[in-house]
């Protein structure tokens, strides 16, 4: 089982480096097909839909065809995909290449994701921290390619880079072994006791409660999904920075994204789900309020780490708390907040490119800081309905 996890956190580790490629090269991109922000937010758009096409299509793939196969040909496509965009084709073929990138990744984390609820009950949001370090390394590393490249004045070459990891991905997929049983955690640290949900929840309350969740998963993509498609961008307008050093701010805020990461794996045996949600974007929020106080460049490259290390453990543990509340429903659960997730990053960064081009850009902090509000507030529901459940469980108790 080691060498699938491992494979398992390459894939998300390859997630990572496609869906921050093109934000990483947004401005190059745009400058070498002469397009505005609103194009560019567009762009990304498209993807999105891909990545949202790509839930239901995952399932699919992985009923009829199993998750090796399906994880195979996600990692080959996105392979023939970025060797094509490499050559810099009529922008046309850009849209469409980058359709089926993030349809692929979709596939990856919708397989991947759903294969470890299953397998790992009692220790989900310590499992998900270790593969939510690996897409972090990978949204990492491709701003620090993306730089290197610009520095070099071939920045066209990070396609290179995820063409040939994909490559290697999706051979060693075809050949990987695993098992699908749960397994044992004795040994093993596991998650911090959260409050369980009550067994008498009927199916018209699940659904409610689903629904909050895929609404909180669709916001905070939107913050993640806006930042890491015009983060450089807002340096370079905000701050004023220059594109080699505006490319870096996405590698600092997903440097801490890591380090948040592998810090979630310890917190989180310490501190419930619901607890650590509220306390992470609690302080996202200030940060991103911080942003429109501080205009100077240093505050920003010191405000980026500290959005990124906030923000690392919000996505993977609002997965794991859904999945806690609604208990047998694992496949559902994640492939829904999965294209939830691909919602958000389509929506809101097609608002902030829109606002970039016809507003100040503190518009466009405002509505970022404004996702974290109604993710604080849908938090707050869901809350409301453990304390519930626990003052009804206590009732009972006290009954018997």
């Amino acid at each position: 089982m080691k060498k699938f996890a491992f494979a398992s956190y390459l894939m998300y580790f390859l997630a990572g480096l496609v869906v921050t490629t093109i934000g990483a090269i947004m401005p190059q991109l745009l400058g070498h097909y002469n397009l505005s922000y609103t194009e560019g937010g567009t762009l990304v758009f498209i993807g999105s839909i891909g990545f949202l096409i790509g839930v239901p299509l995952s399932a699919y793939m992985m009923h009829r065809f199993g998750e090796k196969v399906t994880l195979a040909s996600s990692a080959l496509i996105i392979a023939v995909t970025q060797g094509i965009m490499l050559t810099l084709p009529q922008y046309s073929w850009i849209t469409v290449l980058n359709f089926f990138n993030s349809l692929s990744v979709s596939a990856i984390e919708v397989v991947v994701a759903a294969l470890v609820m299953e397998r790992f009950v009692s220790r989900r949001a310590v499992t998900m921290s270790y593969l939510e370090v690996s897409f972090g390394l990978g949204a990492l590393g491709m701003p620090v390619f993306a730089s290197g490249f610009i520095a070099l004045g071939h920045w066209q070459w990070v396609f290179a880079v995820t063409g040939l990891i994909s490559l290697v991905m999706g051979i060693v997929w075809m050949r990987i072994q695993y098992s699908r049983e749960e397994e044992s955690t004795s040994n093993q640290a596991v998650d911090a006791v959260e409050v369980a949900p009550s067994a008498t929840v009927t199916g018209r309350h699940k659904i409610v409660l689903l629904s909050i969740f895929l609404l909180m998963i669709f916001v905070y993509c939107g913050i993640e999904g806006s930042l890491n498609n015009f983060l450089s961008s807002i340096f370079i307008t905000y701050f004023g920075s220059s594109e080699y050093y505006a490319s870096i701010s996405i590698g600092a805020f997903w440097g801490a994204m890591v380090v948040g990461r592998l810090a979630t794996g310890w917190i989180i045996r310490r501190v419930n789900y619901s607890r650590f949600l509220l306390i992470s974007m609690s302080l996202s929020l200030l940060i991103l309020l911080a942003f429109l106080v501080f205009r100077q460049e240093w505050a920003g490259y010191l405000l980026v780490p500290l959005l990124g290390f906030t923000m690392s453990g919000v996505y993977s543990i609002t997965m794991v708390y859904a999945n806690h509340t609604l208990p047998g429903m694992a496949r559902t659960v994640t492939s829904l907040i999965t294209g939830f997730a691909g919602f958000g990053n389509a929506v809101f960064p097609v608002l902030i490119g829109y606002t970039m081009d016809r507003a100040p850009i503190q518009v466009s902090l405002m509505l970022i800081a404004s996702y974290a509000v109604a993710f604080l507030i849908l938090l707050s529901i869901i809350m409301g309905n453990y304390r519930k459940w626990k003052r009804t469980d206590a009732d009972a108790a006290i009954k018997i």
